[in-house]
């Protein structure tokens, strides 16, 4: 085999792909990246797209990606090379093109400019067999509206949790909506899409972990992304890459039973402000000495200003907020840190969100201050969809118990 690539277009799809494989393995070939010069018929489907690409290819036996890169095929063929070692070479070579070229003892020599290494490879028969990206149900939207969709949960997510679905994101379809949920367990986070055209209903939960790296390959672009799901894949195929993972098979929690359908006290106010106030409160709450121990944050609502304090080792501090309140005054306590994730998550956009409690004991709702799509309160009507945002948004944060001296 031998192949030429333009240095950055091949460190362009070295980088998200060397993020896939695992170097702790039995398997060898897992923590490597299965090089097509050109595509082969055997390791997957050949599309048109691919004419005159090398296809390469990671995958850990949970997620994985394929993607595809030009190049110049002299001697076509196909190898398995280490994706931590490959990576390494090619950053440090110089500008320009990069060649590549593997013997018949596996011995590979990837060369650029005055520099050549020399490493040994392995047989691509080795490389894992990889399911086939097909699906029964395909969704088309923008790159952006998947990127907001997984900014605004990913934060809930658990990790390691005993109970499996919580360490994964739920992805429902129905009504022509788009719907992420995250939950940890101490906070819910909702954010929809709606899409254009019918859409098929489906309800998957997709693993965090591979969110966490979806979220680095997609961009703020109106550039299309492909959703497929398939029995126990979801694929998101974006420009040229396919990213996919294994779902969690698992039912997901009955979240709309959490939402509140009533409350006592309603604020509105500014995200920026109240923000800022827990930045300012995290000096203090945020106890390095304390441990996990982290000081509790407390919110007064009362009056024309919601009051953020925090008393720790480490100090105090005292900071009003200018709100319109109303309904019954009402103390409650929060993990600062939980809550401040929740604020950042909100869109930049809204100029005005709305928190609604009813006790200090159950969590506080987050919305936009024009209302939600989400929960419909008593004497309410649901917000109307609005043609010029098809976004929406829900945060619900449970509180820490004060206690009363």
């Amino acid at each position: 085999m031998k192949v030429s690539f333009e240095k950055e277009q091949l460190l362009a799809t070295l980088i998200p792909a060397s993020s896939i494989s695992q170097v702790k393995n039995t398997m060898v070939t897992v923590g490597g990246l299965l090089f097509e010069c050109p595509a082969d018929e055997k390791f997957g489907k050949v599309t048109d797209e691919e004419e005159g690409c090398a296809r390469i290819s990671a995958y850990d036996l949970e997620k994985g990606i394929r993607t595809t890169v030009p190049c110049r095929i002299y001697e076509p063929g196909n190898c398995v090379i280490s994706a931590s070692r490959i990576l390494q070479i090619v950053r440090v070579l110089p500008d320009g093109e990069v060649t590549i070229e593997v013997d018949d003892k596996l011995r590979a020599v990837i060369s650029g400019g005055h520099v050549s290494y020399t490493i040994s490879v392995s047989p691509a028969d080795d490389f894992p067999a990889m399911p086939m990206f097909i699906g029964d149900r395909r969704y088309e939207l923008p790159q952006y509206a998947v990127r907001t969709l997984v900014s605004r949960v990913i934060f809930a997510v658990a990790q390691n949790d005993q109970r499996a679905n919580l360490n994964g994101a739920y992805m429902k379809v129905k009504d022509n909506v788009l719907t992420m949920v995250g939950c940890d367990g101490s906070r819910l986070s909702l954010a929809s899409y709606e899409l254009d055209g019918e859409a098929e209903e489906a309800g998957i939960i997709i693993p965090g972990k591979f969110l966490g790296e979806l979220i680095r390959i997609l961009r703020d672009s109106e550039d299309e992304t492909t959703v497929i799901i398939g029995r126990k894949h979801v694929i998101f195929k974006i420009d040229r890459i396919y990213f996919f993972t294994r779902l969690i098979e698992s039912a997901y929690m009955d979240y709309e039973r959490i939402f509140p359908k009533s409350f006592t006290t309603e604020a509105y106010l500014d995200p920026i402000e109240i923000k800022d106030a827990l930045e300012r409160a995290a000096i203090i709450s945020e106890d390095k000495l304390g441990g996990n121990n982290r000081a509790i944050v407390k919110l007064e609502f009362a009056g024309d200003k919601i009051t953020v304090s925090c008393v720790s080792s480490e100090g105090s501090v005292v900071e009003p907020v200018t709100a319109a309140i109303g309904g019954a005054d009402l103390t409650i306590g929060f993990t600062g840190r939980f809550l401040l994730e929740a604020l950042k998550a909100c869109p930049e956009n809204v100029s005005r969100i709305r928190f609604r409690l009813n006790s200090a004991v159950e969590g506080v709702c987050i919305e936009n201050g024009e209302g939600s799509r989400f929960v419909t309160y008593e004497g309410e009507e649901k917000k109307a969809k609005s043609e010029e945002d098809k976004f929406d948004f829900l945060h619900i944060v449970m509180p820490r118990r004060l206690n009363n001296k």
